[in-house]
Parts: structure tokens; C-alpha cells; sequence
């Protein structure tokens, strides 16, 4: 038996739709999918099989039961992100991040801890070496510890090519806030300058 054309497979669509005195419709995503499964050269493609709801996600054991295919399409792809998760175990999570290109002014960033974990400051910054003379970007991280608040300071001359990279693993007590903040100093008012940061609650 021949495959349906096009043209066949919209009439038919529109018949069982109930709509058969009306123009003919595009064909649904269901139609097309069918076709294509079914080998169907003249239809459009779906290109890669979705993913339809089964019992569970490959990596997370996410259930997708009784899920719209849309639904558990994007468990799917959420899931897929995490390879090598091994059941059971631990994800950081990013909680917070900046990234400014060409700064001008000062930035900041923060976040309240939920309960005491240790957080991962990565901190990038840069600067093309065209301000002032003795101009700076100072870059203060400020978090409290079983020890009580601590205090982190990078400074960055802006009148010279600089690139600075850190990673900071930081222990923070439960409903205490980590924050880093920028700001200007040696006469520097808006020299620009680079930065990225990102804060991970540690699993």
C-alpha cells in the first residue's frame, strides 16, 4: 500500500477533526510523527524521537508517569544535562551569578544561605590596562563562618592589562548572607573593567 501524500494525510486529518467542509489543516504533530515512524518519505520530519512519558528519566529517576509529553520532554532534557549523576547523590546548584562586560560602575551580588553549607565563590576578573594612573577595582567577598564574619579583598590595577582568577570554598552558617561587592578606588570613577562570578551551594 502506497504511502499518503501530504495533501491525503490533511483531508483525512480534517475528517476526523470533524471539519470536513472547512480548509484543510496542517498536520499535527501526531500525524506527522506517525507518518514519519511509519517511514513516510513525503512527509515533513520530526527529526530526533521525543521523549514520551515512561516510567522514569534515565539519570535523576525523574518520574515522567502520566506527564504531557511536553512536560516529561523537558525532564528529559534537564536530566540529560546531568551526565555521570549517580542516583542518590549530590548536585551543586548555581545559585547566583554576575557577568558584566565593560563595567563602569560598581556590581554586586549575594546570597542567604538556607541552612549551613559550604558555598564556592569562581571569581574572574580582568581589565585592558586603559585606566589612570594608580586607578583600582577593589573586589570584597563577605561571608560569616563558624569563626564569625570574615572578610576577602582582591584588588585589580585597571592602568595596566590585568586577568585575575579565584576559587573560594567558604563554610557558611545557616540564614547568613554571602555578598561581593565592587568598588572603586585610587582615584578610579568608572574605569572599565570585566567581570564574572559565580556562587555554587556545595552539595
Amino acid at each position: 500500500m502506497a504511502f499518503l501524500t501530504p495533501a491525503q494525510l490533511a483531508k483525512a486529518q480534517a475528517e476526523a477533526e470533524g471539519f470536513q467542509n472547512g480548509p484543510q489543516p496542517a498536520l499535527n504533530p501526531a500525524n506527522i510523527y506517525t507518518q514519519d515512524m511509519a517511514g513516510n518519505p513525503i512527509t515533513p520530519s520530526t527529526g530526533l524521537t521525543p521523549y514520551y512519558p515512561s516510567s522514569e528519566t534515565p539519570n535523576l529517576q525523574l518520574s515522567t508517569r502520566d506527564m504531557a509529553s511536553e512536560l516529561a520532554n523537558n525532564f528529559c532534557i534537564i536530566d540529560s544535562l546531568l551526565v555521570g549523576y549517580a542516583p542518590g547523590a549530590n548536585v551543586p546548584v548555581i545559585s547566583q551569578k554576575l557577568q558584566v562586560l565593560n563595567a563602569t560602575t560598581v556590581q554586586s551580588l549575594s546570597l542567604t544561605l538556607p541552612s549551613t553549607q559550604l558555598v564556592q565563590v569562581s571569581l574572574y576578573a580582568s581589565s585592558a590596562g586603559t585606566g589612570g594612573a594608580g586607578h583600582v577595582v577593589v573586589i570584597t567577598i563577605n561571608y560569616t563562618c563558624e569563626l564569625g564574619p570574615e572578610t576577602i579583598t582582591v584588588s585589580m590595577p585597571l592602568d595596566s592589562r590585568n586577568i585575575i582568577m579565584e576559587t573560594y570554598p567558604l563554610l557558611c552558617l545557616s540564614g547568613t548572607t554571602v555578598t561581593l561587592i565592587t568598588a572603586y578606588a585610587g582615584g578610579a570613577t568608572n574605569d572599565p573593567y570585566n567581570i564574572d562570578v559565580r556562587l555554587v551551594q556545595m552539595p
